[in-house]
């Protein structure tokens, strides 16, 4: 073979190889083409939380009216001494979740309350514990946790100073207490009373 031939035969080799490596299926573009320059994608902006507008005057006095409403004459009962919310205060939650879904750009102090039996510590940190109960129920219900801020008050406010079993059915209680998450005018109503 002479060597003209050799070279012809050599250069369609050479194009028949260049067009498997690189033609259609591609399989040698890895390795023969030059690495193009990554271009790494902004970041995504974070997302921000839009804040609630305060409430006026007047839709606080309206949901605390509303709460007012749900929780007159009821009350949330927990295990003995504990705070787990009772099976049987579940339908006053749902109705509590509706009333305070409602209530933008307010603030809820859900505060709980003892009797007198016990000792003070102890007292103190079941309202505590009763108080975080109620929140979390709140807020695996729907109702934003922002929006939300339990408080412990023992048995510090009682409702009924007596020493008998009615009285302190009355002071083992929890309120919900209403205000603006921002400067209106004006004062909140009075907290709900269960």
């Amino acid at each position: 073979m002479s060597s003209t031939v050799k070279v012809v035969l050599g250069g369609f080799a050479t194009a028949a190889l260049a067009w498997f490596l690189h033609g259609p299926m591609g399989l040698g573009k890895q390795c023969a083409t030059p690495a193009k320059p990554v271009i790494a994608e902004a970041p995504a902006a974070p997302t921000a939380t839009v804040a609630e507008a305060p409430a006026t005057v007047e839709a606080v006095t309206t949901c605390q009216t509303g709460v007012d409403t749900v929780i007159k004459g009821k009350t949330i009962n927990f295990t003995s001494g504990g705070a787990a919310i009772a099976v049987d205060s579940q339908p006053l939650i749902d109705a509590l979740t509706a009333s305070l879904k409602d209530c933008a750009g307010t603030t809820i102090e859900v505060g709980g309350h003892t009797d007198t039996t016990g000792g003070d510590a102890p007292n103190q940190r079941l309202s505590e514990e009763r108080a975080n109960s109620v929140v979390q129920a709140l807020v695996d219900k729907g109702v934003p946790a922002a929006r939300l801020t339990p408080k412990g008050y023992g048995e510090t406010k009682p409702l009924d100073s007596a020493v008998n079993a009615a009285a302190h059915a009355k002071n083992r209680r929890i309120e919900f207490t209403v205000a603006t998450t921002g400067a209106a005018t004006g004062s909140a109503a009075a907290p709900a009373v269960q």
